[in-house]
């Protein structure tokens, strides 16, 4: 028996493509996709289709990807960098600047900034690209940005109808993968099962080895409400404040409607964001707010410079000051996403980390401020105060809720593992697809020292992770 109680650190191997035929499958099946981020489909017959990508766009991807959406029926693609919008030249960027997430929160460039910005190469894209569209009409369909689905449809402002989804294939490796591929009716039945559970939760519980345990209760009506509100397809809304922000979205949520503030209280613990990494930091929440940053380094350090300076602020319609307010406990559910490695410390990626956070069982978990409605923006212009949130990554954490009526707890994700993924009914519907038992496993665990691996993770690991993972590079293992 392994001395492990959490499941021992895998990854896939992908061989970079020498040619447009060895893409074309691939591109053949995105199009063929309705649901997710990377669907590029249903494509309609006679469609004009923007794609707007990075510096680092591969060639064979790119030209098969134009030869699957024309074969579809598409009547053009086009391929636009995001420094022929701006003029801006993109600048490389590595995992080893997680501070900086921190830091483009004071600049007011995070999702849901009142100045958007595109999350992937870090320039402010909206403006250009409406003008972009007011200048060449007539395109049917845009892709654009990695992520924050809904912020680039308000962003786009008249434009929004136009947008379909986002562009995540400037990278090979990420092209490349099964995890796009994943058959929608099982991603859907999936992502319905963790649904359905939240609607009967009279408290929650989040736990992890790297040292978060964070708890709330809910009434009756608010996990009704949570459950109804929290379902965008691949990026479930764990967390009643985030998924009853009109910010959000998923289903219409007036903004009249008072969002649900769950009193979390607890510890925050971990070693990365979408960024980066950075040294073990603890993030302490009493009543839903964040009260003490612990370690972090530089990340931390910018944390509390924050959460000083803005101490004051109170957002319209929140009960109570305070700055960062936990408000995001994101939950991805790409079963077979993975940490690239291929650009992983030279990224055209402003958020070269982001990836990682696809994974199914890895929360990502923000910090900061929800809602965005236009009396707070205007709070936040007037009072010179930058929106939006940031990010601490958990890869074996448990989730769970207790049952109403009793004293049953229910695990929606147990040690990163989502639960319904060995649900009887779900390994059943996986057999018209596959072996459910390749199709519903991961294909990427990482690695903690102590926690999944050999090594000790407060010496070996939580003062410097990226040390850890160079090294474990260069002797050619997993990370």
């Amino acid at each position: 028996m392994s001395k492990f109680v959490y499941p021992l650190p895998i990854s896939p191997n992908f061989r970079k493509p020498t040619s447009v035929e060895e893409c074309l499958p691939q591109a053949r099946l995105f199009v063929k996709k309705e649901r997710g981020r990377a669907a590029l489909g249903p494509v309609r017959r006679g469609d004009k289709i923007l794609i707007v990508t990075y510096a680092d766009q591969d060639e064979y991807v790119r030209e098969a990807v134009i030869q699957a959406l024309k074969e579809a029926g598409a009547a053009a693609v086009d391929f636009l960098f995001t420094h022929e919008l701006t003029g801006v030249e993109q600048t490389l960027v590595s995992v080893e600047e997680a501070w900086r997430e921190a830091e483009m929160m004071q600049q007011g460039r995070v999702s849901g900034s009142y100045t958007v910005s595109d999350r992937t190469s870090g320039v402010d894209l909206a403006a250009a690209l409406r003008k972009y569209l007011d200048e060449h009409p007539g395109y049917t369909g845009l892709f654009w940005d990695t992520g924050g689905r809904p912020h680039r449809v308000f962003a786009l402002k008249e434009h929004g109808g136009t947008f379909r989804g986002n562009w995540l294939f400037n990278n090979w490796e990420e092209f490349l993968s099964p995890a796009w591929t994943f058959p929608d009716e099982l991603w859907k039945a999936m992502e319905q099962k963790i649904l359905d559970a939240l609607s009967l939760a009279s408290a929650v519980r989040i736990t992890d080895p790297e040292g978060t345990h964070l708890e709330y209760a809910l009434t009756p009506e608010q996990a009704h409400r949570w459950a109804m509100t929290a379902g965008l397809s691949g990026h479930l809304f764990l967390d009643p404040l985030q998924s009853t922000s009109s910010e959000n979205a998923v289903v219409p949520v007036s903004e009249k409607v008072p969002m649900i503030f769950p009193g979390y209280n607890g510890v925050l613990a971990g070693t990365a964001n979408h960024f980066g990494f950075f040294p073990r930091m603890e993030l302490h929440f009493a009543d839903g707010r964040l009260v003490e940053v612990k370690g972090g380094g530089r990340y931390g350090e910018l944390i509390t410079e924050l959460e000083e300076r803005y101490h004051d602020v109170h957002w319209p319609g929140y009960p109570a000051k305070g700055f960062f307010w936990y408000c995001d406990c994101a939950l991805c559910t790409t079963v077979k996403a993975f940490r690239r490695t291929s650009d992983l410390f030279n990224s055209y990626w402003r958020i070269p980390n982001a990836p990682e956070r696809n994974r199914a069982g890895v929360f990502h978990m923000g910090i900061g401020s929800r809602r965005h409605t236009e009396e707070h923006r205007t709070y936040a212009r007037e009072n010179n105060v930058p929106m939006g949130h940031i990010h601490v990554h958990n890869y074996f954490a448990t989730f769970e809720i207790q049952i109403q009526g009793s004293k049953n707890w229910f695990k929606i994700i147990d040690k990163g593992r989502v639960s319904a993924l060995d649900d009887v009914d779900l390994r059943a519907l996986a057999t018209k697809y596959g072996d459910p038992d390749d199709l519903l496993a991961y294909d990427w665990i990482p690695p903690l020292p102590g926690i999944n691996c050999e090594g000790d993770y407060r010496e070996d690991y939580a003062p410097d992770p990226i040390a850890f993972l160079k090294k474990r590079i260069a002797a050619g293992l997993s990370i």
